[in-house]
């Protein structure tokens, strides 16, 4: 039976201990012969009966081991799957992970299923449908963060930091901050804003947005974010700042060309400024992950207000103000939460429980 094993002094494959990247050859002592495999990118070896693949940028040393739990279909893939044991720490591997005693460490962004550390070695899960399918093993540096230069709020938005705070109190009585999609970041940096702000020659991210990222920003979270609006019983998640341009080009990607241009209706134009499916001075803050937005109007209509937010849905081509100023709607969606108004994050509560 294969037996690996990461411990705080190596890493051993059969009692041979193993450093990152492998030699080809020392892995052939520690799981005997493979089956090799030359892709455009890579080479592989492949242990088929023991359910472990060794991947190699050069073809002399392999940078990561992959151990399989399900058989997949790739010509690479081993014929059976992993039936070994793997100790982690001096622990059984597998039972360590559904005691959660050790909280998996995330490697990338997204990453929901994360990774044991140990020794300048990762043990990342690879996980469907909440079975863990593989196990990637490889060297792990870990990425020294330096500190952030907290931007000063101008004046004039000085409010945004109470309302974070508010805001954040509220959520944390709904949502643990370990919880998946909990995730809260530092504010924005004087590089991002230079980064980030121009969307196009004179579109650009409004001063009100700029601060309120300044107090608070969000990293991108694939399925939801705990930091969210419920407008018009539709859940609308807080765009991470560095991704607003990417989201308003979506956005300019669905206007019409004007021979083509459908009629409008229920449109108030008396506030509302636009001649085609979005005003592209629009800038979207929120998004509904289905083509559908909350907007910053930086353009409104001569009865309209700067600042005012819109509700724009994809498919109806509804455009409706749902509130005054950014600063309206966060004091909305903290009053509907103390109100117990939570039915937007009844999927977030349901994967925590």
């Amino acid at each position: 039976m294969t037996k690996i094993e990461l411990s705080k002094t190596g890493f051993q494959i059969n009692n041979i201990t193993l450093e990152f990247p492998i030699d080809i050859t020392i892995l052939q002592q520690a799981l005997g012969d493979y089956r090799y495999n030359k892709k455009k990118y890579n080479h592989t070896y492949t242990w088929d009966n023991l359910g472990i693949i060794a991947f190699s940028k050069e073809g002399n040393k392999a940078e990561s081991l992959a151990v399989e739990l399900e058989l997949r279909e790739y010509d690479y893939c081993a014929k059976s799957i992993f039936t070994g044991e793997f100790i982690f720490d001096g622990q059984e591997l597998f039972e360590l992970y559904k005691s959660g005693k050790n909280k998996p460490v995330k490697l990338f962004k997204g990453d929901r299923s994360g990774a044991f550390i140990l020794n300048g070695i990762s043990v990342w899960f690879d996980k469907e449908n909440g079975k863990i399918t593989a196990l990637d093993i490889s060297s792990y540096e870990e990425k020294v963060k330096l500190p952030k230069t907290q931007l000063s709020v101008d004046e004039e938005f000085r409010i945004f930091e109470s309302l974070w705070k508010e805001w954040i109190s509220e959520i944390n009585k709904i949502i643990s901050t370990d919880n998946d999609y909990y995730n809260l970041t530092d504010g924005i940096t004087e590089e991002d804003i230079k980064k980030h702000t121009i969307l196009e020659d004179d579109i650009t991210i409004p001063p009100a947005l700029l601060n309120f990222y300044k107090v608070q920003n969000v990293d991108y979270a694939p399925v939801t974010s705990a930091f969210q609006f419920g407008v018009n019983n539709f859940s609308y998640d807080l765009i991470p700042f560095q991704d607003i341009k990417q989201e308003w080009e979506s956005i300019q990607e669905l206007q019409f060309d004007e021979d083509d241009l459908p009629e409008q209706e229920e449109i108030d134009f008396d506030k509302i400024q636009t001649d085609n499916y979005a005003n592209p001075k629009w800038i979207p803050f929120a998004t509904g992950r289905n083509g559908d937005y909350l907007l910053f109007d930086t353009d409104p209509a001569s009865k309209g207000k700067f600042g005012q937010i819109i509700e724009l849905q994809n498919e109806s081509w509804e455009r409706n103000i749902v509130a005054d100023s950014l600063e309206e709607l966060i004091e909305n969606e903290i009053n509907n939460l103390k109100a117990g108004k939570t039915e937007h994050f009844d999927f977030i509560i349901r994967k925590e429980s």
